[in-house]
This record gives C-alpha cells, structure tokens and sequence, in this order.
C-alpha cells in the first residue's frame, strides 16, 4: 500500500504564486474596465478574480 505524504510539493507552492498574479493581474484589467464603462459586470468579475487571487496566495503561504 503506498505510503501518503503530509506535505505538498514545492512545485504545487510556486504554481499557487503564479496564479494568484494572474488573477490579480486579471483583476486589475477587469477593475479598470468597470471604471472605464457604464457596465456593471466587469465589476463583479474584478472582486471575484480579487478574491481567486487571495485565496491561492493564502493557500499557497500556510502550505508547507
């Protein structure tokens, strides 16, 4: 029977770190084109990819 690992790998870290940028990156392009238009959506996307974002920068910090 194989035996189960209590950590993660050190990769499944750094991919959490690249994309918590590339939510927040894609948060701030949807946060600017909510201010930029009279739309309501971009908005809503902006607060969700903010929120993807600190969620996989906290996943990624409390991970050992």
């Amino acid at each position: 029977m194989p035996r189960r690992t209590s950590r993660r790998w050190p990769p499944t870290r750094l991919v959490l770190f690249v994309l918590s940028l590339a939510f927040a990156a894609t948060a701030a392009i949807q946060a600017f084109l909510a201010l930029s238009t009279s739309e309501w959506w971009p908005g809503v996307v902006a607060v969700a990819l903010a929120a993807a974002a600190v969620w996989c920068l906290t996943t990624a910090l409390t991970t050992r």
